[in-house]
């Protein structure tokens, strides 16, 4: 198998000896391309440890509607979390702060947090680190909450993480 030059070496791609096979090995990428034509174009989103990445959102991003949001809930959609708490509605980034790959909502309650297949990384519901390697904790953004319900995160505007948008 031909070498991956834009490889950047991460401990756990060594440790799992992707490094040294050059990448990801042809049953790593049948799990991720599947077994349909025409889908090889979905390579180029995929690191060299064989994940999707992202970024964090930069503008509005439409979340669905709070009615489906209950208290201790927690949704991930695309490169944004939504959940909701006893004190509202918040939004942040779901992009791993390690090395970009999407993250995970696993039971989908804030209880449980969040994690990333990547390196391991994990956050608890608002964000935090709770095991590295990340070392950053997830960015928050404004959520607003029009009259029918349907709520926005705004990518562009950043938020501290203690706030919450009331629910009404």
């Amino acid at each position: 198998m031909p070498s991956n030059d834009n490889h950047v070496a991460c401990e756990t791609c060594r440790r799992s000896g992707r490094l040294e096979r050059g990448g990801i090995d042809r049953r790593e990428m049948l799990k991720v391309v599947g077994l349909s034509a025409g889908t090889v174009s979905a390579l180029v989103v995929l690191p060299a440890c064989g994940q999707a990445t992202g970024s964090a959102p930069t503008g509005p991003v439409s979340v669905g509607n709070v009615s489906a949001l209950s208290v201790g809930k927690m949704l991930v959609m695309s490169n944004v979390v939504v959940a909701r708490d006893t004190n509202g509605v918040y939004g942040m980034s779901a992009v791993c702060t390690h090395e970009g790959c999407l993250l995970d909502d696993g039971a989908a309650t804030v209880a449980a947090g969040l994690s990333c297949s990547c390196h391991g990384s994990t956050f608890d519901g608002n964000g935090t680190v709770t095991r590295g390697p990340a070392r950053t904790a997830l960015q928050h953004f404004a959520v607003t909450i029009a009259a029918d319900g349907s709520m926005v995160v705004d990518g562009g505007q950043p938020v501290p993480a203690s706030t919450r948008t009331p629910v009404g």
